[in-house]
């Protein structure tokens, strides 16, 4: 089991609205930041990712609001992944005042890695080994989610396995050549 990882940003005052406040958008880029910095802290920069031929992108992303930020507060975010199958991962993260801890916001992303050509991908075995690192599991989920993040060789594929890429994720999948279809 790994560590969470840790990120400040002070907030500017270009991030705040007409309420004196964060405006809930800036919340997606710290959580944005949070990871690639998260990624980077465990030697998966995007770069290095993407020499290797795989993407990483986010699929599904839930923000919640609990009390305002505003300019010159120091917040400190907090990001471990608590959850990997097939081609997806699952981070959450937390945003909270350095000064007081006061929760700010809380997120949730399922991330997913892609080929080149934009089909979903099994992350590496060394990309799971680095992304053990910062594995923290979610303890309100059944047994099965505090499992440690197990690689291809240790689940036979199913009948939903992606009959393209073998990935297990085909409902994932599906969903992600929709919205490539939708940019072509």
């Amino acid at each position: 089991m790994g560590e969470p990882r840790r990120w400040r940003v002070r907030v500017r005052h270009y991030e705040v609205d007409e309420y004196g406040h964060v405006n809930h958008a800036n919340y997606v880029h710290y959580l944005e930041t949070a990871r690639i910095e998260a990624l980077e802290a465990v030697g998966l920069s995007l770069q290095e990712m993407r020499r290797r031929g795989v993407t990483a992108v986010a699929v599904d992303l839930a923000v919640k609001y609990h009390s305002p930020a505003g300019p010159g507060d120091t917040l400190e975010i907090v990001t471990h992944v608590s959850g990997m199958r097939g081609a997806r991962t699952r981070w959450v993260q937390e945003i909270r005042d350095e000064a007081s801890g006061r929760l700010v916001a809380t997120g949730e992303v399922t991330g997913a890695f892609l080929s080149e050509a934009g089909r979903p991908l099994r992350a590496p075995h060394e990309f799971r080994e680095r992304l053990q690192l910062i594995y923290v599991p979610d303890e309100t989920s059944g047994p099965e989610a505090r499992a440690p993040m197990s690689g291809p060789e240790e689940r036979p594929l199913s009948r939903d396995a992606c009959p393209t890429c073998h990935c297990r994720d085909w409902g994932l999948h599906r969903m992600l050549r929709s919205v490539l279809r939708g940019r072509r």
